[in-house]
Formats: structure tokens, C-alpha cells, sequence
């Protein structure tokens, strides 16, 4: 295609074909689900790069690939060859991009199954919202404790695994070296008076430490930051108030809040704009009820 014109550009950018410098070729942005592949999957898009790309592959900053250098001529021979191993190009334009998440799923210090909860975000999201117009790209992070990996607190929406220590003080006998001290990574606990609540990032890592049940137990959950971005212009989301103590109220919660930007926001502007413009009291205080869910189908169609 030697003479591709600007709208032909565009259409394919939003299939997930972004131009090269050279004005010529195309990448083709692959969409990983969560960050995950299996080895068949790779050897598929090797097999990709080699035959219809530069033999190179490109990782994002969002755990997905380009494929550089492709052809406008190859895009549906790179769709097709995808398509055979669930795989697919995409992750652009003004709607739920693909998700982020860490390896909260075997690391150490995962709280939960990270990956796993973003290919569950993926399928009911990226998918279950890609016909739905936002007024801007809105991403999703998920991470598995408060180490902060990849960052959820720039994401539009960022989830972030948590296990809230409960704590029974009365049992602390004032140990001379204190067993529960040291295992808090940010230096909070103090015994006789325990954590400052305002440094305490719930991280659980003393959970189960003192001998006497100082810590016995903790609840896992997740805090979720609204309204985070990174580019230009960084902005770090605004933190709710409450602890989300289930998968099915997050889900919910996600939900929420995408149809509040589809209503609330203005055609290229960012969530973290919309949040600013209402206030979080006021999104925390529209984020309750039941009413955004019976309003969806208003709201989508609007």
C-alpha cells in the first residue's frame, strides 16, 4: 500500500495496528490478556516477527508486544496467524485498554491471585466493554500488595491487594526484642501501641509474627485508587475510603465506575480529570447504591 491514506491509518491504528516512523510499515500492538503467554503462543508470534516482521519483538510498559516493521499488505495475514492462538491485535482508542497486572500470582508477597483476577477483569472489560466509547483510553492495573510493582496508582483504575491485621494490643507483654517489629517493612509497629494507621500500608507481612497473638488474623481485601495517570502530565490516583473485601464487589465497584466516566466525563478527558471536576466525596458518594447499574444501558447508548 504505497499511497495509505490518513483515514486508512486510523482505521487500522484502531484495530491495533500502530504506523511506524518510516511511514510505510505498521506494529502490531498484541493484547496478552494479563501479562501471560503460554510457550505456544510465543513460538507463534516468533513464527510472526520472522515471516511477516523484522524478527523482533517489543515488550509495553502494559505487558503486552509489538511486532514491528509489518507490512500494511500483511495485517490480515498477522490477524489470522494470531487468531489461531488466541491471540489478537488491539488495546487502542478511547475505550477499557488492556490490563496490567504483577506477578502477585506466585510472588511471595502476593495477596491474591493477580493474574488470574486480571483475565477475569479482561474477558468481563476489555471485552465485555471494547463496543463501549469512553471519552478517553481508560487503563486498569492490578497488583498483589502494597510493594507497588506496576504501579496501580497511575491507572485509571488502580487495585491493589491488601490483608488488614487485626490486632489485640492487650496481649502485648512488652517483649525486650519484639517479634512483630521487625517484620514491618515500613517501620510502623511499635509494641504496646502497634502501627501508625497513617504509614500502615496493610501490607499483613505481620500477621501471625507474635507469640502471644499480638496479630493473630488479618482480612484480605484490595484498595482501589481512582483516577491515576502517567504520560505528560502524572497523576497519581485518589485512594477510596474503603477496603473492597470481595471479588464480587470489586467487579461491581469496576463497573461503577467506568459507567460514572462514560456519564460524567467530557470527550477527551481523562478520569483523573472527571474525579478532580466532581470532587471524590461527591464520585465516592455516586459509586454507592445500585443506581449507575440501572441506568446502564442508558448510559452506554447515550
Amino acid at each position: 500500500m504505497n499511497h495509505m491514506t490518513d483515514e486508512e491509518r486510523k482505521k487500522y491504528k484502531g484495530m491495533g495496528f500502530v504506523p511506524n516512523r518510516d511511514g510505510k510499515n505498521t506494529s502490531a500492538r498484541v493484547v496478552t490478556k494479563n501479562g501471560v503467554l503460554s510457550s505456544e503462543q510465543m513460538r507463534a508470534v516468533c513464527e510472526i516477527v520472522d515471516q511477516y516482521g523484522n524478527g523482533k519483538i517489543t515488550i509495553t510498559s502494559r505487558m503486552g508486544l509489538e511486532l514491528p516493521v509489518i507490512s500494511y499488505d500483511n495485517i490480515q495475514n498477522v490477524i489470522d496467524a494470531l487468531e489461531k492462538v488466541d491471540l489478537a491485535a488491539g488495546g487502542t482508542g478511547a475505550k477499557v485498554r488492556p490490563i496490567t497486572a504483577c506477578k502477585g500470582t506466585v510472588c511471595p508477597h502476593g495477596n491474591f491471585d493477580t493474574q488470574d483476577m486480571a483475565l477475569e477483569i479482561h474477558y468481563k472489560f476489555y471485552e465485555g466493554y471494547r463496543g463501549v466509547k469512553l471519552p478517553h483510553k481508560f487503563k486498569i492495573g492490578v497488583g498483589g500488595c502494597p510493594n507497588n510493582c506496576i504501579k496501580p496508582d497511575i491507572n485509571d483504575i488502580g487495585v491493589v491487594g491488601v490483608y488488614v491485621p487485626n490486632f489485640d494490643l492487650d496481649k502485648c507483654v512488652g517483649c525486650e526484642v519484639c517479634s512483630v517489629e521487625p517484620k514491618c517493612p515500613v517501620k510502623t509497629f511499635k509494641k504496646y501501641t502497634g502501627p501508625d494507621p497513617q504509614v500502615c500500608t496493610k501490607c499483613g507481612k505481620c500477621v501471625g509474627t507474635c507469640p502471644f497473638d499480638v496479630v493473630p488474623s488479618g482480612q484480605k481485601g484490595f484498595k482501589v485508587y481512582l483516577g491515576g495517570k502517567w504520560g505528560k502530565l502524572v497523576r497519581r490516583g485518589d485512594l477510596m475510603k474503603h477496603i473492597v473485601v470481595s471479588k464480587e464487589e470489586l467487579f461491581e465497584l469496576i463497573e461503577k465506575i467506568i459507567l460514572l466516566y462514560k456519564s460524567e466525563g467530557k470527550t477527551g478527558e481523562r478520569f483523573g480529570t472527571t474525579v478532580e471536576k466532581l470532587g471524590m466525596q461527591q464520585v465516592e458518594e455516586m459509586l454507592q447504591g445500585s443506581s449507575l447499574l440501572e441506568k446502564k444501558s442508558e448510559i452506554i447508548n447515550a
